[in-house]
């Protein structure tokens, strides 16, 4: 059987020649055939001039993503080449470390798929119809590839809903414990691979956390929205005085507080169940003072619709913030908003500290771990924006 084909309307494909993998359903000028919702479709220009495959949905705004840019079958061939090519590419960078991102969606060539290791096994996101279509053979190429001790694939991501996806069980290959035991940059963390966030640990903060915890030494360290308290442990790993983290989660805090049981010697960090919006003028009233603080909020503006909204929480959450450093104190903040890019997040922590009546002066910008490949042509596969800076005397 031909596959189907959505023709592109006049001048439609330059975007897409410029290597951006998504075909928006207002470019499309024509369908023949009739492809199935995650369903493989031929991707043509104007005159007929081929621009590549991809996997359909006709639900979304985003009608296909591409896998390739000539054409061939989306197939386990494909999967297996791309998923191998992406693992070498962790294995240069991460040439000791088991524990990374393995394969980052548009990131990787692979779009709608997630892929993160945890030393013997893998956590799996299917984030799309064209996912979700070849799960079975997905997992038999992970399993073929890596070899890992158990596969639990999450189906329950919200960002299934704009492929108008339903949230699913997990499916789970091999045997999986409740809690598996994860080397991450000589600590051994706890990650739940069924029901913690994402595949169930933040990845991309990874070389951050180490940064971080450079300017934390001998300083009283506060660190907000701190999940299972990897930033927490890095500070005290690294001499912080003090450490306190927050987190509405109790789960979450059960984790943190297991984690640095198991991986700091001395000067345990403090974990508390809160709402970090209730707890920052809670410490404000009570005179708390910190050196550090860390704010690593989830994503505030999940769509561009979202945008001046999500700005708005961004500055309140940071001059909350800054107002509880300490002369001298250091203020590390994070946005995982692809929407707010750095010169837009810098302009919201000039707000924020103009509305906390506190100067503050730049010491790094940085950006998501080297396990989260940014595609150039695609601004949206760069998503994370950590800001360190300093409350000037």
């Amino acid at each position: 059987m031909p596959v189907p084909t959505l023709r592109l309307a006049k001048n439609q494909e330059r975007r897409i020649r410029a290597g951006h993998p998504w075909v928006f359903s207002n470019e499309i000028e024509s369908i023949e055939g009739t492809p199935e919702s995650g369903g493989e479709v031929l991707v043509q220009d104007h005159r007929g001039g081929v621009v590549g495959v991809g996997l359909y949905n006709p639900r979304s705004l985003i009608a296909a993503r591409l896998f390739a840019r000539r054409e061939r079958p989306i197939d386990a061939d494909l999967f297996r080449e791309r998923i191998r090519s992406a693992r070498a590419l962790r294995d240069r960078i991460y040439p000791v470390e088991s524990t990374y991102r393995m394969v980052y969606s548009e990131g990787d060539f692979l779009p709608g798929l997630i892929v993160d290791r945890y030393g013997d096994y893998l956590g799996v996101q299917s984030l799309t119809a064209g996912i979700e279509a070849r799960l079975d053979m997905v997992l038999d190429v992970l399993q073929e590839v890596v070899q890992p001790a158990g596969i639990v694939c999450r189906r329950d991501s919200p960002s299934r809903f704009y492929e108008e996806l339903p949230l699913l069980e997990p499916l789970v290959r091999g045997s999986v414990p409740e809690r598996v035991d994860a080397p991450l940059l000589g600590f051994i963390i706890s990650v739940d691979l069924h029901t913690g966030q994402k595949t169930g640990e933040f990845l991309d903060q990874r070389e951050n956390r180490m940064r971080v915890a450079q300017e934390s030494v001998g300083r009283r360290v506060l660190d907000l929205y701190c999940y299972t308290g990897l930033f927490s442990i890095h500070c005290s790993a690294a001499g912080a005085a003090s450490v306190l983290g927050i987190d509405r989660s109790a789960p979450a805090i059960e984790r943190a507080g297991e984690n640095a049981r198991r991986n700091v010697q001395n000067r345990l960090p403090e974990f508390r169940v809160e709402e970090v919006e209730k707890a920052l003028p809670s410490l404000d009233a009570a005179g708390e003072r910190f050196g550090m603080i860390i704010l690593d909020p989830p994503a505030l503006v999940k769509s561009r619709k979202s945008l001046k909204e999500g700005l708005r929480k961004y500055t309140q959450l940071n001059e909350a913030a800054i107002r509880l450093l300490e002369p001298g104190g250091v203020i590390a903040t994070a946005t995982c908003s692809h929407h707010v890019d750095p010169p837009v997040f810098l302009d919201v922590l000039r707000a924020a500290a103009k509305d906390a009546g506190q100067p503050l002066r730049v010491v790094s910008v940085l950006a998501q771990s080297r396990d989260h490949p940014v595609l150039l042509s695609a601004r949206e596969t760069s998503y994370l924006t950590m800001v360190i800076a300093e409350r000037i005397h």
